[in-house]
C-alpha cells in the first residue's frame, strides 16, 4: 500500500507500541499481510529518546519495516495516567508535565513537542495532539477538552507546516482528533472546526464503547457526517471482528486494536468455526484436537499445526505457542479487512 492510497480502503493497524508487534519479527509480521503498524510515541520518547532515534534513522530503519507507520500523540497514555492518578503529572493549557514512574525523570508534552518526537521516529502518518479524558465527563470538562483539542491541533498544524514544511516538504499526512465525549453537538463543534484547520485523516477519539460494551454509534456517526469525505476517518481502538463490521458501514475505514495480539498472549484465538470467534485455547477439550485453528484460515500456523499442538505450547508455558496464536489472530484479522474490502 502506498500512504497516497491509506483510508481509501479498509486498513487495520496492530499496535507496534515500542517498534515491535509482541513476539513476533518483522518478517512475521509482514507474512500476515499486515501493510501498517501503530507505533507508541509515549513509549519511544521514554525507551529511547528523540535524540538517539534520530540517531538510528527512524523507527522504520530500525526494525527493518517498509510498511506504512502511524504514531499516536502520546496524548492518550498520558492523560489517562494522570487523570487516573496512576502517574505523577498535571495537564495544562500547553499540555503536559509528568515524572517517568521508573526513572523519575520530568518530562514536557505540548502541542509542538509531540510533532517533533513523532518527526524523530519518522513515521508515515502523524497524530496531534488532544485531550483526552474519562468517558463519563461533565458537561464542562467535555467543553475544555474540545477547546484544548481544536487549540492544540492548531498549534500542531502551524508547527508542522512552519518548521517542516507540512506535508508538501515531508510527503508525511497529519491526521487530528474530533473529542467531545457523550455530547453530539460537542462532537459536531470539534469535527467542524478541526475540519476548518484542514487535516490528512480525522480520528474519533475517546472511548468507543460505553461500559456495557456497546459502539457508541451516535458519537461515531457525527464525526463522520460532519468531517470532509476525501480524507481517512480512523476509529481509534476499535476492536472486535464484530465491531469493524459494524463500524466500517459507517463510513470508518482504519482500525486499530490491542486486542489482536493481547488476546494472544493469554490463549483467547479467533476463529470462524466458533460461534463467538473466540476460541480458548486452554481449555481441556482441545488437547486431542487435531484440526487447525480455523478451518477456513491460510495463516502459517493453521496451514501446519493443530489446536492440540498450541494447547500443549500454552499448557508448558512455552513462548513459541504466543508467536503461533499472534501470527494467527493478525492474519485472522488481515483476511477478515481483505474480505470486507471485496464486498
Amino acid at each position: 500500500m502506498e500512504l497516497k492510497d491509506f483510508g481509501k480502503t479498509l486498513v487495520f493497524m496492530p499496535d507496534a507500541t515500542r517498534g515491535a508487534v509482541r513476539a513476533l519479527t518483522t518478517q512475521q509480521l509482514k507474512d500476515t499481510g499486515t501493510e501498517a503498524i501503530v507505533t507508541n510515541t509515549l513509549h519511544l520518547l521514554m525507551s529511547l529518546g528523540e535524540e538517539k532515534i534520530k540517531k538510528l534513522g527512524g523507527i522504520k530503519k530500525l526494525m527493518n519495516w517498509d510498511g506504512i507507520v502511524l504514531t499516536d500523540s502520546g496524548g492518550f497514555q498520558v492523560f489517562s495516567l494522570i487523570h487516573s492518578g496512576k502517574w505523577k503529572g498535571v495537564v495544562h493549557d500547553n499540555g503536559a508535565t509528568f515524572k517517568s514512574p521508573t526513572t523519575g525523570k520530568l518530562y514536557e508534552l505540548t502541542p509542538e513537542s509531540s510533532i517533533d518526537m513523532q518527526m524523530a521516529i519518522n513515521s508515515d502518518i502523524l497524530v496531534t495532539l488532544d485531550d483526552c479524558r474519562k468517558s463519563d465527563l461533565s458537561r464542562k470538562d467535555a467543553e475544555e477538552s474540545v477547546e484544548r483539542t481544536i487549540a492544540w491541533a492548531k498549534r500542531c498544524k502551524k508547527h508542522f507546516d512552519e518548521v517542516y514544511g507540512g506535508t508538501e516538504k515531508t510527503g508525511k499526512l497529519l491526521s487530528c482528533v474530533v473529542q467531545g465525549a457523550k455530547f453530539l453537538d460537542l462532537r459536531e463543534r470539534c469535527a467542524k472546526e478541526l475540519s476548518s484547520i484542514g487535516f490528512d485523516g480525522y480520528n474519533f477519539g475517546g472511548f468507543v464503547v460505553t461500559e456495557k460494551g456497546d459502539l457508541v454509534l451516535d458519537e461515531m456517526r457525527s464525526v463522520i457526517e460532519n468531517t470532509p469525505t476525501d480524507k481517512f476517518k480512523y476509529a481509534m481502538g476499535v476492536g472486535k471482528p464484530s465491531d469493524i463490521r459494524v463500524v466500517s458501514k459507517l463510513g470508518y475505514k482504519v482500525f486499530d486494536t490491542v486486542l489482536v495480539t493481547r488476546n494472544a498472549r493469554h490463549g483467547s484465538l479467533f476463529s470462524s468455526d466458533i460461534k463467538d470467534e473466540v476460541l480458548r485455547i486452554k481449555n481441556a477439550e482441545f488437547a486431542l484436537d487435531e484440526r487447525p485453528i480455523d478451518s477456513l484460515c491460510d495463516c502459517y500456523t493453521c496451514k501446519n499445526y493443530s489446536r492440540a499442538y498450541i494447547h500443549h505450547l500454552f499448557r508448558v508455558g512455552e513462548m513459541t505457542g504466543v508467536t503461533l496464536a499472534t501470527i494467527h489472530n493478525l492474519r485472522y484479522y488481515q483476511r477478515l479487512i481483505e474480505g470486507l474490502n471485496q464486498n
